[in-house]
């Protein structure tokens, strides 16, 4: 009985050291992070908004996890994101219109409209977690289509673009490839002043830059219904051609890191 209490009571003493050592917080199990690839292996993280919430993101992915591997691969989508909303130091923000996230350790997560019914509001991930977790050399961008109907300086853009560029890169990482915005009709009167941030942001940060319009032309009623989103059918025909651009881009700048 008497070592029943001695037991007891130095089990509440350990507690209670615990519990004052940690200020009274419950301490959170360590995130994963994957360790750095070896020599020679491409590891790619891709980010993109709505676009790629569907058939362009997955049809990308799966493009790249043939010529990697799908261990290689992770893909994050979020609908209505632009690249303030990845960045750690920005308000979290909670996407009210679809999400998609595709990785190699855990099982996928979609969430979109079912008959009309908004999906649930999912948090976007911030982009310096993501490249510690995945210790990508590639970071492929698919943002920049929500800038253009928002009320923001060149300032202003700039200074999230540079942040972006700053928070994707790290030891690991080799390569940024943005996929600049495909043509959009509803907003083809504005597209053409975040094409030139970005070509711009390419030059002064030193990402490649691919521009979706050269593969792309919004026809309403045959490529799309609301003016910006593509239907499936054009959405893998642009995919298409970027990964032919995407091969094309990595081949030269793998080949030269070797």
């Amino acid at each position: 009985m008497i070592r029943s209490i001695v037991t007891l009571l130095a089990l509440a003493l350990c507690v209670g050291c615990f519990l004052m050592a940690t200020n009274g917080a419950t301490v959170a199990p360590a995130k994963r992070r994957s360790t750095p690839p070896p020599a020679g292996v491409t590891r790619v993280l891709m980010i993109g908004d709505s676009l790629s919430a569907g058939a362009f993101g997955e049809a990308v992915q799966q493009h790249l996890a043939r010529k990697f591997g799908p261990q290689n691969v992770a893909a994050y989508a979020s609908c209505g994101s632009s690249p303030e909303h990845w960045l750690a130091n920005e308000p979290e923000f909670y996407t009210p219109c679809g999400y998609r996230e595709s990785t190699p350790d855990k099982p996928p997560v979609f969430r979109d409209f079912v008959n009309g019914k908004p999906p649930r509001r999912t948090l976007t991930p911030k982009v310096e977690s993501l490249v510690r977790r995945h210790q990508p050399t590639v970071v492929l961008v698919q943002l920049g289509t929500n800038w253009m109907d928002r009320n923001l300086t060149d300032a202003e853009i700039n200074n999230f673009l540079d942040r972006f560029i700053r928070g994707a890169r790290s030891a690991a990482v080799r390569q940024v490839i943005w996929i600049a915005p495909p043509d959009s009709f509803a907003l083809r009167k504005v597209q053409g002043r975040v094409h030139r941030l970005l070509q711009e942001g390419a030059a002064r940060d030193d990402y490649d830059l691919i521009d979706s319009r050269r593969f792309t032309r919004y026809v309403p009623g045959k490529t799309g219904g609301d003016g910006v989103h593509y239907n499936k059918e054009s959405l893998r025909a642009w995919a298409a051609k970027i990964n032919a651009a995407l091969d094309s881009r990595l081949s030269v700048r793998v080949a030269s890191a070797r």
